[in-house]
């Protein structure tokens, strides 16, 4: 069976079915939640594309990142009910993070190889998922413990990402922009 990209439900193209059911208008905070999610991983994935092939331990931890984010998003989309993120995967972003950061200014301006500047990119956009995220849930996530690892998941994501990004940039020989205020 062939998978298609549509779903001929009915919908007239206002509306939208999320994960926990029924329809909402395209203009919902969930579909701006989705679409968000949508930039995030295609940002990443754009990223991958531009690595060269010596990285390809990079490539398996950008891969897990955006699963990662599927991960959460489907978890606060489904408010808990299908949990598919823990706080292991919160301490393995760190552990990323930690294993991956360079020393580095406060402020880097995005620049170097094009793979480095792509996952700064992804690291701005994953940024902005977060913010949706915290808006469309913010009421909820103080009582549902599985939320807020989730809402994790998706900081954390940020900080890999960036550690990643610098350390592109130092493995291809690049040495990052720095701004000092």
């Amino acid at each position: 069976m062939r998978f298609k990209v549509y779903t001929k439900t009915g919908d007239d193209g206002s509306s939208f079915s999320p994960l926990a059911g029924g329809r909402v208008p395209k203009d919902h905070p969930t579909m701006e939640l989705s679409g968000a999610l949508d930039e995030a991983v295609s940002a990443i994935g754009f990223a991958r594309s531009l690595l060269p092939g010596e990285l390809g331990d990079v490539d398996r931890e950008l891969s897990r990142i955006q699963v990662l984010l599927f991960s959460a998003v489907t978890t606060l989309e489904t408010r808990g009910k299908r949990n598919l993120v823990s706080d292991d995967d919160v301490k393995w972003m760190e552990d990323v993070s930690d294993a991956r950061m360079e020393d580095v200014e406060l402020f880097v301006v995005p620049s170097g190889h094009p793979a480095a500047t792509a996952i700064h990119v992804a690291r701005a956009v994953t940024r902005r998922l977060e913010r949706v995220a915290v808006r469309v849930f913010r009421e909820e996530l103080s009582s549902d413990p599985g939320l807020h690892t989730a809402l994790s998941v998706l900081n954390r994501s940020s900080s890999a990402l960036f550690a990643l990004a610098v350390h592109v940039n130092r493995r291809l020989g690049y040495r990052e922009e720095t701004f000092r205020p």
